[in-house]
């Protein structure tokens, strides 16, 4: 065996090792990862990052996405399928928001949660007033609802206006 081979073969192993040191107490993976996330930052974020040009809370914001008002029994946030659900549409958003601000916004792990927290948090949604948006973002909020065009499915699927159908499941590639 090369030296090559036997240092990969060692990194590899080192690598699996610490994988497996990463739950010491005896309790599941999905246990130890936790996120809390702060309402009250995300009503803030949802604000100042831009969110509020396409999306609408309370009344306050554009038109041109899906509003995100809370439902009043809605369960704990869940950042990962916040996520999920942002990264669906993460084509579009970034379509959009390069059209409307110039660049595609950036959210590090503690903002997506607070989002998340906010995007399930009817009472703090309450608390957004359009004197809480920059006059700027006011301006600039969209009123076309983009997501009710024909191919915005489309879109959202695929990155790309008319892009067909997809491939069967029992096609190659799946």
């Amino acid at each position: 065996m090369t030296l090559t081979k036997s240092l990969i073969i060692l990194a590899a192993a080192a690598s699996a090792a610490a994988c497996g040191e990463a739950v010491t107490d005896g309790s599941a993976p999905e246990q130890q990862i936790r996120h809390v996330g702060d309402p009250e930052s995300g009503r803030q974020l949802f604000a100042d990052k831009g969110c509020v040009i396409c999306h609408a809370v309370n009344g306050v914001g554009g038109k041109a996405a899906p509003a995100l008002d809370a439902r009043t029994q809605m369960d704990p946030a869940d950042p990962v399928d916040f996520a999920a659900r942002m990264w669906r549409g993460a084509p579009a958003m970034v379509e959009l928001q390069s059209l409307e601000l110039g660049y595609a916004i950036y959210l590090d792990t503690q903002e997506i949660v607070d989002l998340a927290a906010f995007a399930a948090d009817a009472e703090e949604q309450k608390k957004l007033q359009l004197s809480d948006i920059d006059e700027g973002l006011a301006a600039s909020f969209l009123d076309q609802q983009f997501w009710e065009f024909e191919d915005w499915e489309e879109f959202l699927r695929h990155g790309q206006e008319g892009a067909g159908e997809p491939p069967p499941d029992d096609e190659p590639g799946q």
